[in-house]
């Protein structure tokens, strides 16, 4: 593309976007890897029909980080930064809105698990959870003046700088000439093309361990199974957690570089943190919201990927017509419609799509689709905070199977099972749910894998399932299942 024909747009209010020529986002977002604030948020699996845009943001201008027990102050926090904002954009071209990427500014990080215990009466000091082992935030949100946006349909790349946090118009046009300036420096020289893969992982520090064996995790599944026969819950979400040491020659981010090609997805994402990071391979959609409609994806009902395309064929068929599997989508589709409810417009949530299959490099999903439109003076924070956590990842209803879960996993979830995404300025948001994602600190990694247990769970299967999906987690790591052989318990003793 010409010079020209690139789109150049100057807002009254003081942002700038620059068009650039196409680059490689993988290339672009390297330099930063360990820079704190460094966020991607990575539509590796450029194919799926939900991974358009791609961002790269950098060097918040503010970092909220909280931990569980300040919530519900956190939430406030943000939702004050995001207010004070939300008319930057106004009057923005309709011609010119058309083209841009959504995040166009605003705040994006992490919403961990564990808020949900300083959002809801829970007890937070039950067991496991009187015992943080990664003592890291359960929110961290930077607010972001600058990013870098990739269109992967149209293959564009726009900088969107808004200046802030510079308090009057033309301060903020001269601080958004200068970002956009300081990127286009930045970039230059970084190739279009997409780079070759990252050598193969090394040898790792300390060898990969669950903290269920294969007979108590089964033992948990029918323990669970047991509660919903005696009428106490309908569903819950039963994790492994599994852990390791990376080698001191690997890193977080080269982690990632692996992981994005073991297992593209389209809600794939790199955090970097103080002092940690998140790495994921995320296939679900928690929460998107556009002009006042919000929408949400769950994922319920699971099968590996076959070895030949009759195969491949039949367990894609096998699952469509899984009676097991329509149960659990239906009853967590059931939740967040009552969860969206909650902030959206009376008789306005619908259920689009149900069960449909989608299917992915490891694995084949049955995903269906809420959506709802905003009720007057609710935000996507709003929706975010009243549906957190998503109801996939813990069950029904949602507090009891949050507090079986406790009882059960021995292992406290932390940034796992939250959200990653960004909420822009004008009101935009998309987010993930957190899982196939590995936490980083130092050199400890751990994710989590679970499923979803209902009334006709097979405690074999559902363990198999838990496996299934941390294939490419642990293939990034240079792993198999077969290699874990110990619990962490017995690993340490």
């Amino acid at each position: 593309m010409s010079d020209t024909q690139r789109l150049r747009y100057v807002h009254p209010n003081g942002p700038i976007v620059e068009e650039i020529d196409w680059v490689d986002s993988e290339a672009a977002f390297l330099p930063y890897g360990d820079e704190a604030g460094a966020l991607w948020l990575d539509s590796s699996d450029t194919d799926h029909h939900s991974a358009r845009y791609s961002f790269i943001a950098r060097a918040p201008y503010t970092t909220l980080s909280v931990q569980a027990w300040q919530a519900r102050d956190g939430f406030h926090a943000l939702d004050g930064q995001l207010r004070q904002w939300e008319n930057l954009w106004q009057g923005l071209p309709p011609e010119i809105d058309a083209i841009l990427p959504p995040f166009r500014g605003g705040a994006a990080g992490l919403f961990g698990y564990d808020l949900a215990y300083g959002l809801e009466d829970l007890p937070p000091n039950e067991a496991p959870f009187a015992v943080d082992e990664l003592r890291v935030p359960a929110m961290v949100q930077g607010l972001y003046a600058t990013v870098l946006a990739f269109d992967h349909v149209a293959r564009r790349v726009f900088i969107l700088a808004t200046g802030l946090p510079e308090t009057n118009a033309a301060a903020r046009s001269d601080a958004a000439g200068a970002a956009i300036e300081q990127w286009k420096k930045n970039l230059t020289g970084a190739p279009s093309g997409a780079l070759p893969a990252p050598p193969p992982a090394p040898d790792l520090g300390a060898p990969l361990v669950s903290n269920f064996s294969a007979p108590q995790y089964q033992e948990s599944v029918a323990a669970t199974v047991a509660s919903i026969l005696n009428g106490d819950i309908f569903q819950a979400n039963l994790a492994q957690c599994f852990d390791a040491t990376l080698n001191a020659k690997d890193t977080a981010l080269d982690y990632y570089r692996r992981l994005r090609r073991e297992s593209p997805a389209p809600f794939a994402a790199f955090a970097r943190f103080e002092g940690f990071a998140l790495a994921s391979a995320s296939p679900e959609r928690f929460l998107r919201a556009e002009k006042g409609a919000i929408e949400s994806r769950p994922i319920k009902g699971t099968e590996p990927r076959g070895s030949t395309p009759e195969e491949d064929k039949a367990i894609a068929e096998r699952l469509l017509a899984s009676e097991k599997n329509h149960a659990e989508n239906v009853m967590i589709v059931d939740l967040l419609r009552n969860d969206l409810a909650k902030s959206c417009a009376d008789h306005s949530v619908k259920v689009p799509e149900l069960c449909v299959l989608e299917s992915f490099s490891n694995v084949h999903h049955l995903v269906s689709t809420v959506r709802g439109t905003l009720a007057p003076g609710k935000t996507p924070l709003d929706a975010l905070k009243a549906s957190f956590p998503g109801g996939s990842i813990t069950g029904a209803p949602k507090i009891r199977a949050m507090e079986i879960i406790a009882q059960s996993e021995s292992c406290r979830r932390g940034p796992s099972y939250g959200s990653l995404g960004y909420i822009g300025f004008d009101g935009r948001m998309d987010s993930n749910i957190i899982i196939r994602t590995a936490i980083v600190k130092d050199r400890a990694i751990r994710f989590h894998a679970g499923g979803g247990i209902v009334a006709d769970s097979q405690p074999e299967a559902e363990y198999i399932e838990t496996l299934n999906k941390a294939r490419g987690l642990m293939a990034a790591l240079g792993v198999q299942p077969q290699a874990i052989s110990k619990t962490r318990e017995a690993a340490r003793r």
